[in-house]
């Protein structure tokens, strides 16, 4: 399991890396909009970094989902984490054929950052879609989701300002996207997998989505105050991540 042993960095990653605090954390906080008594399904939760945030947007509820042990113990450890989180270990691909009481309609919003990009094949890329559908409750609800943009800039190097690099050698639906990131004392590389719009869109329709939507990233009016337009400017063009949104 790739990612069992980088929680640790993937929360470093969140405070020292610019992009994921003004691009990232702005641009999915105003896209969940306004969560108030909300109860939330954190898909994917990995380190739990988003299931307190959402805790924090003053959701009533949010119960974080993944499937590596690794991450969930580091997102249990979390200091100050609220009463009203809880975390369980499910593998989001494969839904249950008989249901998932303890997850299904029992959500009014599905979360997920940088979830969807890592299913290798277009059958857990349906299987993410339907843990959520089935999660949503019967009255309605949504899905927000941040991932790898299809359309994101190519060239290993497009992205080393901004602390990563990406690298595709094949252009095909599901081709391996690896990412590498360098913090000081500590670099990490995961591989996620390239899907096109259309293929999401389809996977989410098939799961009983409708009324899709895909929105760019933009940056907090602080992250353009700290550090200029001019060093947005290449990742605006081109931005790695991009946000999806289905309703029921």
């Amino acid at each position: 399991m790739q990612f069992d042993a980088l929680g640790q960095a993937y929360e470093r990653s969140a405070v020292e890396l610019p992009f994921r605090e003004h691009l990232e954390h702005h641009s999915f906080r105003h896209s969940v909009g306004n969560i108030a008594r909300l109860r939330v399904l954190d898909l994917g939760c990995g380190s739990g970094l988003y299931t307190r945030r959402l805790a924090a947007w003053r959701a009533a509820k949010v119960t974080g989902i993944d499937v590596s042990e690794g991450m969930l113990d580091t997102a249990r450890a979390h200091a100050g984490t609220p009463e009203h989180v809880e975390y369980l270990r499910r593998d989001a691909t494969r839904p249950a054929p008989g249901g998932d009481p303890d997850i299904d309609g029992r959500f009014d919003l599905v979360a997920s950052v940088y979830v969807l990009c890592y299913a290798a094949t277009i059958e857990q890329l349906t299987g993410f879609f339907t843990t959520a559908r089935r999660a949503l409750t019967p009255e309605g609800g949504r899905l927000v989701a941040m991932t790898l943009n299809p359309d994101y800039g190519r060239g290993r190097d497009y992205y080393a300002g901004y602390g990563f690099t990406l690298t595709q050698d094949e252009d095909r639906e599901g081709a391996p996207v690896t990412l590498h990131s360098a913090l000081p004392g500590q670099s990490f590389s995961v591989t996620a997998h390239w899907w096109s719009r259309g293929t999401y869109e389809h996977a989410a329709t098939s799961a009983g989505f409708t009324s899709l939507s895909w929105t760019l990233p933009t940056v907090s009016e602080n992250g353009v105050a700290r550090y200029g337009d001019d060093y947005w400017a290449a990742y605006l063009a081109a931005p790695q991540a991009v946000i999806f949104q289905a309703h029921v």
